[in-house]
């Protein structure tokens, strides 16, 4: 078990922006950063980003959190898992805390099968590279990798291996270990036939898969013999922790020189990708073998919007490829396609031709996607007005996907002029489909409004005016507040550092009495009150970093905001705008005094009930007595706050 100690200095240490960034392609907004959000599709950027508060916030979704939360949710981690990731990061040395045997079997039950699998799939990935490097029989393996070019610091950076011909030695293996035959199989590193369990991998050269913060999720074998019966590639089963839709091969070795140069190449194969990071070219990935898919898609624009295609010459092989590129187009990216050499693909033709020449070839033959779909295709359609009007209509429909108006009316062109089209016409078409599928979002999103809605009864009674100035809000908004005020400035002094009385002491004490009643902030309103009952006063990032989740979200939700303030004010209008240190203490009186006038006209209008209804006399004069402090009160709330305020409806 992880100490406190170690927990403590890794949430010290750990920037949101760096761990964000790894995943996500930010910008400077004011003091914040701006991304397109990684847990939703979205065109117009609402994941925000505050390394002052080190937590992060869509606006679009609602996914908050900090480092520990997004790799939890995002990589899908368990919590030690997230820990140990960001201990690594920041080269901070782990303590464990001592345990009696007890706990420690205890610990092992706890461990949830996501994380189960990860442990079983690095064991199976050791066992192959052991067996390839390290015996007889496994040589074979390092032979064809040999034979491919590799050179040893590839294979070790791969991670490359070799799997037994034997039909159960990794499950054998695995069970000497401790590994249940139920994660092995859920793993997809055994399979179960008739009275026997197998392995699933056998006589295979090995390439592990890497998911992007470089765990093994699963393995894509090779056969080493001519076996018509048996596929050339096998990749593991679908598991917990492996979607090949999702998993692009060799994205976490070339995550970082993506984004430095601003392009991703995308390649068929797992050896396409090797000799190319072998060969200094390492920002390529490949989609294994299979049509792209929108997380694919979605996972490379996170690092770049700019994408270059590589294939080799077979027509066919490249009418296949290009089935689904449209997604890539709706995603507003930037995408050429290069087609190699006849009888070449990447790997053979890196090797050929060296770093320096493989890389003029590409910028001497890409081509945009749309033109290059064009030129495929237009020479079978040339003498079949049928299959002319088919590739149009595919050509028209892949512009339309295009968000930018430019590129759309440059290819809208450059297409009228390869088929002597009218470009009118295919405007027109064009804008027919965007209105179609704009019509079609309209509707979804007109759904989804409906469906997010609260509905009416479960809201607070509405107010009416008595007067206008300003609205007040609905108790919980109150509340929300008060509860935003001690999480923000909670452990500030309220007279400045002179000051021994901090927020949540003044906060405390003016509302002595009163209770918050939402239920989510007076889980927090509760806590505040218990850790200042021992002497403790805590500064907001013990709420988002605590280990109640309810009480994080609640924190970074009230400290996130969508906006923040432009240095324009000043830089170029000269308008010196407050800074929250210089306004604060107004801000707490204020939703001080607003908290207790809400009370003050709920307390009202029960009193005012209970007049009309009371036939005790004495009652009565109490009641009035009562009433008219409470009227007082009401007054002395308006005089301060500079307001009328609102009475609830009945």
């Amino acid at each position: 078990m992880i100490s406190k100690q170690t927990i403590q200095k890794i949430n010290d240490e750990a920037r949101v922006e760096d761990v964000v960034g790894e995943f996500v392609t930010l910008k400077k907004r004011g003091a914040n950063l701006l991304g397109l959000c990684p847990f939703h599709n979205e065109k117009t950027p609402s994941f925000n980003v505050n390394p002052a508060r080190n937590i992060y916030k869509c606006f679009g979704c609602g996914k908050a959190g900090g480092p520990l939360q997004f790799l939890m949710d995002y990589q899908q981690l368990s919590y030690p898992d997230a820990l140990r990731y960001l201990a690594k990061k920041y080269n901070i040395e782990i303590e464990e805390e001592k345990q009696s045997d007890e706990e420690k079997q205890k610990e092992f039950e706890k461990q949830n099968l996501t994380e189960s699998i990860y442990i079983a799939n690095t064991f199976a990935q050791k066992f192959f590279t052991d067996y390839m490097l390290n015996s007889e029989s496994g040589k074979i393996g390092l032979a064809y990798f040999k034979e491919r070019g590799f050179l040893n610091h590839t294979v070790e950076k791969f991670q490359l291996g070799f799997s037994p011909d034997a039909p159960d030695a990794l499950t054998k293996a695995g069970l000497k270990e401790g590994f249940q035959l139920d994660i092995l199989k859920k793993a997809g590193l055994t399979s179960p036939k008739e009275n026997s369990t197998y392995d699933f991998f056998r006589n295979r050269v090995m390439f592990p898969i890497h998911n992007i913060t470089g765990k093994v999720v699963g393995f894509g074998g090779r056969i080493m013999i001519k076996d018509e019966k048996a596929p050339k590639y096998v990749n593991t089963p679908e598991s917990e922790v492996y979607q090949k839709s999702k998993i692009l091969y060799g994205a976490y070795f070339a995550k970082n020189e993506i984004r430095k140069k601003d392009e991703c190449l995308l390649v068929e194969g797992y050896t396409d990708v090797i000799s190319l990071h072998q060969s200094g070219i390492e920002n390529a990935v490949a989609s294994s073998g299979t049509a792209l898919t929108q997380d694919q898609i979605r996972l490379i624009k996170r690092m770049t919007p700019n994408i270059t295609m590589l294939y080799d010459g077979d027509a066919a092989g490249i009418k296949a490829a290009l089935r689904g590129t449209d997604l890539i187009l709706e995603e507003g990216m930037n995408v050429r396609v290069v087609t190699l050499p006849p009888t070449e693909d990447p790997d053979s033709f890196v090797r050929k031709s060296g770093e320096e020449a493989f890389n003029k070839y590409i910028r001497e033959n890409r081509k945009d996607l749309i033109l290059f779909k064009t030129s495929l295709f237009a020479e079978e359609a040339k003498k079949d007005p049928i299959k002319k009007a088919e590739l149009i209509r595919d050509i028209v429909s892949s512009i339309g996907k295009i968000p930018d108006n430019i590129q759309r009316s440059v290819y809208v062109k450059e297409c009228s002029q390869l088929f002597d089209l009218s470009e009118q016409v295919l405007i027109t078409e064009v804008n027919k489909l965007r209105h179609k599928k704009a019509a079609e979002q309209n509707k979804e999103a007109d759904k989804q409004q409906e469906r997010s809605q609260i509905k009416a009864d479960e809201l607070p009674q509405s107010f009416h005016k008595e007067q206008f100035n300003e609205a007040p809000a609905h108790l919980h908004i109150i509340e929300r507040d008060i509860i935003r005020i001690l999480i923000e400035f909670g452990s500030w002094k309220t007279e400045g550092d002179e000051s021994d009385v901090t927020v949540v002491q003044y906060v405390l004490d003016e509302l002595e009495g009163l209770e918050i009643e939402t239920p989510r902030y007076k889980i927090v309103y509760d806590v505040i009150k218990r850790e200042f009952a021992d002497g403790r006063v805590h500064p907001d990032k013990f709420f988002t970093t605590h280990n109640d989740e309810q009480i994080t979200g609640v924190a970074i939700e009230l400290l996130s905001q969508p906006y923040s303030l432009s240095d324009n004010w000043w830089n170029k209008y000269k308008i010196v705008v407050p800074e929250k240190k210089d306004i604060f203490i107004k801000d707490i009186q204020s939703t001080v005094i607003r908290f207790k006038q809400f009370r003050n006209i709920a307390e009202l209008k029960k009193i005012e009930h209970k007049l009309k209804e009371t036939t005790n006399e004495a009652e009565l004069v109490r009641l009035m007595k009562l009433h008219k402090l409470l009227m007082e009160q009401k007054k002395e709330f308006a005089r301060t706050v500079g307001n009328v305020v609102y009475r609830p409806t009945t």
